[in-house]
C-alpha cells in the first residue's frame, strides 16, 4: 500500500478548537488584529488557544495545531495543505503535494494565499518546531507581504519560550509582538467581568481578591467563577493561600496531573518543599531544602513549563529568582505534613532572616508558628510596609497573629492599615486600644487624612502634652490649621508647608500650585505607595486645571486619578477623582455629564467620609442654582457645609459656588458671596477673593476696582469658562470687561490683554458688547441663531440671506460697489443702491437685534462681518480644520463633523467657495485617515476614509487606505467590497484603479506588478 502526502497528518489538527462562553477582551483583540507576527507563550491554562480562537470571527484565517511529527517538513507541508482549505485558493496547496512539489515550495505558496486576502495562519503548539530541521518552511511563512499591506500574518503558540533563528529580522524590525502570561493574565477588570458572566455579583473587595489569589491565571478564574457560582467556594471568605488550608488549592487538582505526573522525584521534591516559599533561589534550595543541585533542578523545573517562571535577580550571591503559581503551591502544600511544613518554614525563616528579607521572614515564621516573632517583625517593618501601600499585608498577617498576643504598638500599626483603606471607624477602634500617644495620633492622622480639622484639635492636645517636643506633631499642626483655613498660622508654625501644592493652592498662586501638583504626580504614579487621598497629585492638578478654565486638562488628570484610585484600590480617591471629573465637566460646559460625576462620587463616598460628600454636593448644588432651584442649590450647600469639619476654606467655597449658580439661574445671593469673602479673607486666598469680588460685579453690587483688580491678576477668569467665572458665557465675560475697563480707565492697559485673548484688537466699549454671541451657519444651509434665543432668525429678505452668505466667504469684507453687484448684476444704479440699502438693514436686523447698530456689521464704504467673541461662522471654522496640520490633535474629530456642502447659492463667489470646500474636505479626511492608519489607529484610519468616500465615492486615495486598514484587521472581503465600489464610481468617469489598488483589491484582471521576496 502506497502513502500519500493525506497519510501524514490529521483534518482534525486544521479545525480552530470550539470556545465557549470566551470573555471578550478588547486589550488582546487591538493586538491580534493587527500584528504581523505574533508569538503567544505561556504554560497551560493561560487561554492562549482561547484568546485567539475567540478573536477569528471575521477575515481569512487557517489553523493548525502541531505535535512532535511536525518537526519532519513532509508533515509540516502536509499540515498546511489541510488548513489551507478554509482560505480563498487553498486548494491549490492540495494540488501542489499531489504533484510532488517540496515542502518549501507548498510552504512559499501558502505565503501567497495569505498575502492576496490578508489573511492569518495560527501554529498552535510551535514549541514542536524549535530546534527541527523545517527553517525553510518558515523562512517562506514569514517573507511576505504585498508593498504597503499588513499582508498575510502569522501567529505561533508555545508552552514554552521558542527559539526560532528564523523570527530574528522580523524582530529587528519591529514586526514581532509577543504576549506572555503578563499580557495573558485577566486584569481585575477582567476577573469581575468573568465572575459576573457566571451570574455572580462581587463586590469590589471581593473581585480584589479574586484577583489577588488567582494571579489573574485564566484556568484558575474560570475554576474560581465556576465553583463560586455553584456554592462550592464563598468569595467573601477566600483564604490566604499562604495561610495553611486554602479554598482555592482543591481547583487546582484538574491540572495537577499534568503539572506534576511525568516529573522526576528529585524534581517533584524541590517543587513540593519549596511551594511554602513565594520565591526560590539556588541558595535558598541549598540553605533550607538540603538540594545542593538545587540550581540545576530549578532551571529544568522553569524550561518544562510546569509553572515555575523565572523572575528578577535578587543579588549576585542569589542569582536567579523562581516562583510557582500560588495555587500550585497551595495545592502542592497540602500534600506536606504539618511537621515538615513547621520545620522547613523555621528554617527558611531563619535564611530569610539573615539575608535581611523581614517581609519573607514575616511569612516564614507565620507558617512555623512563631507568632511572636511574626508580631515582633510586623512591629518594626510595618510602618515602612505601609508606606508602600501593602496595607494588604499589614491585614493579612495581623489576621493570623492571634489577638491575645496582639500589643498596644500591633493595635496602632492595624489602625493604620485599616486608615490607609479608607475603613475609618474600624482604624479609630483600634487606635482605642493603642498607647495614649499612639491612640492620639492615629486620631489625629484620621482627622488629616478627611479634611477635619475639628476632630483632631483635641487629640492634638494630648498628644502635646505627652510628646510636646515632637516634630512630627508640629507638622501634624500646622497641617490641622491648613486644613481648617488659617493659613498664615499654619506657615507660621511650619514655613515648610509653603513648598506644598495645597498651601499654594489655599493662598491663591495657582500656577505655583499646579506646578507642585504635578510633580507630585510625577512621584506617585504607578509606585508602590499608599494613597494620598486629598493630596493625591493628579487630583490637586485636576481641581487646579478646572479653576483655571482647563476643562481639558481637568479632565485628564482626573481620570489619570481616577485609574490611580483603581490601582491604590481606594476609595477615598476614586470617589475624590469622579468629583474632580464633575468639575472638569462643569468648565467644560457639559452639565449632564458633570452632574452624574458627582452622583457617582456622591454614591461611593457614602460609607468612606462625610467630609467626602463636600465636592460632589458643591457641584450639585451649583447646577441646582443654574437650574433656577435656590432653594434647592441652598439646601444641598447646607448639607455639605455640615460636612465640612471646620474647614474653612472649603466652606468658602461651597458659599461661592452655590451664589454663582443661583446667578446663572436668573437670581442673586448677596449673603452667600458675603459669606466667601468672610471665609476667604481668613484663609487669606487671594484667588477666592478675586472670584468674590468678580461675581459681586457682574451681580451688580459695584466693587469695579477689585473687581478689575482681580480680572488683571486672574485673567483667565474672563478669557476661558473657568469653574469660578462670573458668567459662564463667553459673550457675558467680553460685556463684563468691557464696563470694568469703562469704569476703571487707569487700569485699561492690564485689561487689554484680555480683550486680545478674546478676539478684540482693543478693549471693547460696553455699546459694542451685547452680552449673547451670534452663530452664523453657510454650511448645509444658511442660518443665524443668537446664544439667548432656542430658535434660528427669521429672514426679510431673501437677498439678506444671499448677502450674508457671500460675507461669510469673504471674511475680510467687500467694497460695497462689488457686494451690490453681486447681489443685484446689472440693476439701474439707482435702483441697485435702494435695493442693497433696503437688504443691508434687513441683514442687520436679523443679526443686531438687540444690540447697537453696526457691532457685527460694519455699512461704510467697506461692508464686512465684524467676526470675534459674539460673532462666529461655521466655515471660518471649518477653514481652520482644513487649514490645520494633518495629525492635529482634535482635527480628525472636527472634520468628521463638518456639513458635507456650502449652502446652495446663486452667487459665484459662493459656488466658487462650494467647489473648493467639496474638494478640501475629502482631501483632508483622506490625509487623516492615511495618517491614522501610519500610526496603528485602524479605527481612526476606516472612520476617516469612510467618510471622505461618501463625499467622494471615487477619491482613489482614501479606497486605497481603507482597504489597506482592512487588510490589516484581517477582513479582505471589506477590503474587496471597497474596492468594486471604488472602480465602479470610476469606472462612471471613464477612469481606472492604479496598478496598486488594484493589487490591493485581488484584481487579477490586468497585471499588477508584485514586489520581489
Amino acid at each position: 500500500m502506497t502513502l500519500t502526502w493525506r497519510d501524514l497528518t490529521s483534518r482534525r489538527r486544521a479545525r480552530v478548537p470550539a470556545v465557549r462562553g470566551a470573555l471578550a477582551r478588547p486589550r488582546l483583540q487591538a493586538v491580534m488584529d493587527t500584528a504581523r507576527v505574533l508569538l503567544l507563550v505561556a504554560p497551560a491554562g493561560y487561554g492562549k488557544t482561547t484568546a485567539l480562537a475567540a478573536s477569528l470571527a471575521v477575515g481569512a484565517h487557517a489553523w493548525l495545531t502541531l505535535d512532535a511529527d511536525d518537526a519532519d517538513p513532509q508533515v509540516l507541508a502536509a499540515g498546511l495543505a489541510l488548513a489551507a482549505e478554509n482560505l480563498p485558493g487553498g486548494a491549490a496547496l492540495a494540488e501542489l503535494l499531489d504533484a510532488g512539489a517540496s515542502p518549501r515550495r507548498v510552504a512559499a505558496r501558502m505565503a501567497d494565499l495569505l498575502d492576496a486576502c490578508g489573511g492569518l495562519l495560527i501554529l498552535d503548539e510551535a514549541q514542536h518546531l524549535s530546534g527541527s530541521p523545517v527553517g525553510d518552511l518558515l523562512r517562506e511563512l514569514l517573507s511576505g507581504g504585498l508593498p504597503g499591506t499588513m499582508a498575510g500574518r502569522l501567529a505561533l503558540m508555545s508552552r514554552v519560550p521558542l527559539a526560532l533563528p528564523e523570527l530574528a529580522r522580523l524582530d529587528a524590525a519591529g514586526e514581532v509582538v509577543r504576549l506572555g502570561t503578563s499580557e495573558l493574565a485577566f486584569t481585575r477588570q477582567e476577573v469581575g467581568a468573568l465572575l459576573r458572566a457566571s451570574g455572580l455579583n462581587p463586590t469590589d473587595a471581593e473581585v480584589r481578591l479574586a484577583h489577588t489569589v488567582t494571579e489573574g491565571w485564566p484556568i484558575a478564574v474560570r475554576f474560581l467563577a465556576q465553583a463560586a457560582a455553584q456554592g462550592r467556594v464563598q468569595l467573601t471568605t477566600l483564604a490566604d493561600l499562604d495561610g495553611g488550608e486554602a479554598q482555592l488549592g482543591t481547583l487546582f487538582a484538574y491540572l495537577a496531573s499534568e503539572v506534576l505526573g511525568p516529573l522526576d522525584p528529585a524534581l517533584r521534591g524541590v517543587l513540593t518543599r519549596g511551594s511554602l516559599f513565594e520565591e526560590l533561589t539556588p541558595e535558598l534550595a541549598r540553605a533550607v531544602l538540603d538540594e545542593p543541585n538545587g540550581a540545576a533542578l530549578l532551571e529544568t523545573l522553569a524550561n518544562g513549563g510546569t509553572f515555575l517562571t523565572r523572575s528578577e535577580q535578587l543579588s549576585a550571591s542569589e542569582g536567579t529568582v523562581y516562583r510557582a503559581h500560588p495555587l500550585l503551591r497551595a495545592h502542592l502544600r497540602a500534600g506536606l505534613p504539618e511537621a515538615e511544613i513547621r520545620a522547613l518554614a523555621s528554617r527558611g525563616a531563619a535564611y530569610f532572616e539573615r539575608a535581611g528579607r523581614p517581609r519573607r521572614a514575616l511569612a516564614a515564621h507565620l507558617l512555623s508558628g512563631d507568632t511572636a516573632r511574626a508580631a515582633s517583625l510586623l512591629s518594626v517593618h510595618g510602618a515602612g510596609w505601609l508606606d508602600q501601600g501593602r496595607a494588604g499585608l499589614i491585614e493579612r498577617s495581623l489576621g493570623r497573629v492571634p489577638r491575645t498576643v496582639w500589643t498596644p504598638e500591633l493595635h496602632a500599626l492595624a489602625g493604620d492599615a485599616l486608615r490607609l483603606s479608607s475603613r475609618y471607624g474600624e482604624a479609630v477602634a483600634e487606635y482605642e486600644q493603642a498607647t495614649p500617644l499612639l491612640r492620639a495620633l492615629g486620631q489625629v492622622q484620621v482627622a488629616l487624612d478627611t479634611v477635619q480639622p475639628d476632630a483632631a484639635w483635641e487629640a492634638l492636645e494630648a498628644a502635646a502634652t505627652l510628646d510636646p517636643d515632637s516634630q512630627t506633631l508640629r507638622r501634624m499642626w500646622a497641617e490641622n490649621l491648613l486644613n481648617a483655613g488659617r493659613l498664615p498660622e499654619a506657615l507660621a508654625l511650619e514655613p515648610e508647608l509653603a513648598n506644598g501644592a495645597r498651601a499654594a493652592l489655599r493662598s491663591g498662586d495657582l500656577e505655583r500650585a499646579l506646578e507642585l501638583a504635578l510633580a507630585a504626580a510625577r512621584g506617585e504614579a504607578g509606585g508602590a505607595r499608599a494613597a494620598q487621598n486629598h493630596r493625591e497629585g493628579l487630583l490637586l492638578a485636576a481641581f487646579v486645571s478646572a479653576l483655571r478654565g482647563e476643562s481639558a486638562l481637568s479632565a485628564e488628570h482626573a481620570r489619570a486619578g481616577l485609574a490611580e484610585g483603581e490601582r491604590l484600590e481606594s476609595p477615598f480617591v476614586r470617589s475624590l477623582a469622579l468629583a474632580r471629573l464633575g468639575h472638569a465637566g462643569m468648565t467644560a460646559g457639559d452639565l449632564d455629564g458633570a452632574r452624574a460625576s458627582y452622583e457617582q462620587a456622591l454614591a461611593l463616598a457614602q460609607h468612606v467620609s462625610g467630609r467626602l460628600r463636600v465636592e460632589p454636593l458643591m457641584g450639585l448644588a451649583a447646577l441646582a442654582g443654574w437650574a433656577g432651584d435656590p432653594a434647592r442649590a441652598t439646601a444641598l450647600k447646607t448639607e455639605a457645609l455640615a460636612q465640612t469639619g471646620g474647614d474653612g476654606y472649603m466652606a468658602g467655597l461651597l458659599h461661592l459656588a452655590a451664589a454663582l449658580g443661583v446667578q446663572e439661574g436668573g437670581g442673586a445671593d448677596a449673603s452667600g458671596l458675603d459669606s466667601a469673602f468672610a471665609a476667604f479673607q481668613i484663609c487669606g486666598d487671594a484667588f477666592g477673593l478675586a472670584c468674590v469680588a468678580l461675581a459681586r460685579f457682574a451681580a451688580g453690587s459695584g466693587g469695579d476696582l477689585e473687581a478689575a483688580q482681580a480680572a488683571a491678576r486672574y485673567p483667565f477668569l474672563l478669557t476661558r469658562r473657568c469653574l469660578f467665572s462670573p458668567v459662564s458665557d463667553l459673550s457675558g465675560r467680553a460685556r463684563l470687561l468691557a464696563q470694568l475697563a469703562q469704569a476703571q480707565p487707569e487700569l485699561q492697559a492690564a485689561l487689554l490683554p484680555i480683550a486680545r485673548e478674546l478676539g478684540y484688537s482693543e478693549l471693547p466699549h460696553p455699546d459694542q458688547t451685547p452680552g449673547f454671541f451670534v452663530q452664523i451657519a453657510v454650511l448645509g444651509r444658511v442660518a443665524v441663531t443668537r446664544s439667548h434665543e432656542t430658535r434660528g432668525r427669521e429672514w426679510g429678505r431673501a437677498r439678506a440671506r444671499d448677502l450674508l452668505a457671500l460675507l461669510s466667504v469673504h471674511a475680510a469684507g467687500l467694497p460695497r460697489e462689488t457686494a451690490q453687484e453681486a447681489l443685484f448684476p446689472g440693476a439701474d444704479p439707482g435702483v441697485g443702491e435702494r435695493n442693497f440699502r433696503v437688504t443691508l438693514h434687513a441683514l442687520g436686523q436679523v443679526l443686531e437685534e438687540g444690540a447697537v447698530s453696526g457691532v457685527f456689521l460694519e455699512r461704510g464704504d467697506w461692508i464686512r462681518l465684524k467676526i470675534g467673541s459674539d460673532l462666529r461662522v461655521d466655515l471660518h471654522a471649518a477653514r481652520a480644520l482644513l487649514d490645520a496640520q494633518t495629525g492635529k490633535a482634535g482635527r480628525l474629530e472636527g472634520l468628521l463633523t463638518l456639513p458635507s456642502q456650502v449652502a446652495d447659492s446663486d452667487l459665484d463667489d459662493v459656488q466658487q467657495e462650494a467647489q473648493r470646500y467639496a474638494a478640501r474636505l475629502p482631501e483632508a479626511l483622506a490625509a487623516e485617515a492615511e495618517y491614522a492608519l501610519n500610526v496603528g489607529e485602524l479605527g481612526n484610519a476606516i472612520r476617516a476614509a469612510e467618510r471622505a468616500l461618501v463625499l467622494d465615492a471615487a477619491h482613489e486615495n482614501a479606497a486605497h487606505t481603507l482597504m489597506r486598514a482592512w487588510h490589516a484587521r484581517g477582513n479582505a472581503a471589506a477590503a474587496r467590497r471597497v474596492y468594486e465600489q471604488l472602480r465602479s464610481a470610476l469606472g462612471e468617469l471613464g477612469l481606472k484603479p492604479l496598478p496598486n489598488t488594484r493589487a490591493l483589491g485581488g484584481d487579477t484582471s490586468e497585471p499588477a506588478p508584485r514586489m520581489p521576496r
